[in-house]
């Protein structure tokens, strides 16, 4: 699927408008920012990066794990859990530690990464880890530290990569330019210096962090949530229940929530479970739940050594145990039963609606960013002369989607009964100018672009409120601009 609504050509166009802004600051600064401006301008020829954050034992890893298709980020505490770590396509695998000082060094990947690093976690900028997974062809994800823990130093890491703080080496510098969206995790409510990053993430983000759409809310843990599996309601409807919610008390920090267990969709995802397992576990289906959830203390049942069951726990969790084991048939109906319920694909399918699809529009908005906040660092008149030219990129025709994505997303949240919201969805959402433009009763097409444009002016002072005013104006800007393509 195309990302952005725009054929190859305007998507071109969107990037190359950035791109010569990079080249327009980086004959205003010296070398050391120059390094920074060239980070920037490698950044938009690369696949978007998405940051995945939240609390330690948040799930961040096991998630990585599910989304790259492979057991390969370290879940137990460890040096390895204390570096951002960036997972890119490329063959063969391979990992590379990238340290303060910006020396490289290989580190061996057998089967997963390794808990210890062979250098202090203090020592190391980030690691750099190269898969061929389908998943990162499209976005480079990057795993992060947690939150708010008894070491700092993990949260001053994170801040670093993801937002842009405390970056003190110069290799931090150019990693400063690092996350154009973020997976934000939480295990069940939001905590307040949680939604104080996110809203530091937000403000470092450019004009669309405003409108939260660079950043997506994960309520983890769903297998387990509320009273848990045991007894009582189904845990995953209770977290897509608290999901739901939390979309709209959090739609200033984030665009959408999606419940998600993040262990079920590993094990579902990674080929860990075997024929053997699903057997098993289909012969528990008569034991009582409550000898299941105290084997430990009570003894594994009949026939079942106490190895396997700690081994079905690890790949199921208390939820796939009580639930999973009605499923029966074998594996595949197993595997099937596990990605289902597991949310992940549900949390693909919104990655690629409000990511993927708009991954030019949020690596150009994310690049200005940067290039206007160097300008706070230098001195006058420099200074004025880069945001000049961040300005002039902004204003520019080509760099209209950023527009168009961010007045959908305001409209949406404050009128989504407005039917510009379908108008926004059709020129944001298009693969070409034709789907953008959508049906027309033929004859010119240039000249039906047009009169959408004059219908979407007139909707302007008709409109319910600010967000649907600015909504009449980008569309009409956005037909007018269409039907200049279209002309020509």
């Amino acid at each position: 699927m195309t990302p952005l609504g725009h054929d190859p050509q305007a998507r071109s166009a969107l990037i190359r408008r950035t791109e010569r802004a990079c080249d327009d600051v980086c004959a205003l600064v010296g070398e050391r920012d120059a390094d920074t401006v060239a980070a920037v301008r490698r950044a938009l020829a690369e696949p978007l990066r998405v940051a995945v954050v939240g609390r330690v034992k948040a799930g961040k890893s096991t998630l990585v794990n599910a989304l790259v298709g492979r057991r390969i980020a370290p879940t137990a505490a460890g040096e390895c859990t204390r570096v951002v770590t960036w997972y890119r396509y490329g063959a063969p695998d391979r990992a590379e530690l990238v340290l303060t000082d910006g020396r490289r060094r290989t580190l061996r990947i057998d089967g997963g990464l390794p808990e210890d690093l062979g250098v202090p976690a203090e020592d190391v900028d980030h690691l750099e880890v190269h898969l061929q997974a389908g998943a990162l062809r499209e976005m480079t994800v990057i795993d992060t530290p947690g939150l708010a823990t008894a070491t700092t130093e993990n949260e001053t890491a994170t801040r670093r990569a993801i937002v842009g703080a405390d970056a003190l080496t110069a290799n931090s510098r150019s990693a400063a330019t690092q996350a154009d969206a973020v997976l934000f995790l939480v295990r069940d409510a939001e905590r307040a210096d949680e939604v104080a990053f996110l809203r530091d993430f937000l403000a470092a983000s450019g004009e669309l962090g405003a409108s939260a759409v660079n950043a997506v809310g994960v309520l983890s843990h769903a297998d387990v949530f509320g009273s848990g599996p045991w007894d009582g309601a189904d845990p995953v409807d209770l977290a897509a229940d608290r999901a739901r919610r939390l979309a709209v008390d959090r739609a200033a920090e984030v665009s959408d929530v999606r419940p998600v267990a993040a262990l079920l969709a590993e094990t579902a995802r990674t080929g860990r479970l075997r024929e053997a397992d699903a057997r098993t576990l289909a012969g528990l289906a008569g034991v009582e739940a409550a000898r299941l959830r105290l084997w430990e203390q009570l003894g594994p049942p009949d026939g079942v050594p106490p190895a396997t069951m700690t081994r079905l726990f690890e790949l199921l969790g208390p939820y796939g145990m009580a639930t999973g084991r009605s499923v029966g048939g074998g594996a595949e109906p197993l595997l099937r039963w596990l990605e289902d319920r597991s949310g992940l694909a549900e949390l693909e399918a919104l990655i690629r609606r409000r990511f993927l699809l708009r991954a030019d529009v949020l690596k150009a908005d994310h690049a200005l960013e940067v290039l206007d906040r160097l300008a706070a660092g230098l001195p006058v008149p420099q200074d004025a002369a880069v945001r000049a030219a961040v300005e002039e990129a902004r204003l520019a025709p080509e760099l209209h989607p950023l527009r168009e994505v961010r007045a959908l997303s305001l409209l949406t949240r404050t009128a989504p009964d407005s039917p510009l919201v379908a108008t926004l969805t059709a020129l944001t959402e298009g693969t070409d100018d034709a789907a953008r433009l959508g049906p027309h009763p033929g004859g010119d097409p240039a000249a039906y672009a047009r009169r959408l444009a004059a219908q979407a002016q007139a909707r302007i002072t008709a409109a319910g409120g600010p967000a649907e005013a600015e909504a009449a104006r980008t569309a009409a800007r956005s037909y007018l601009l269409l039907a200049r393509r279209l002309a020509s």
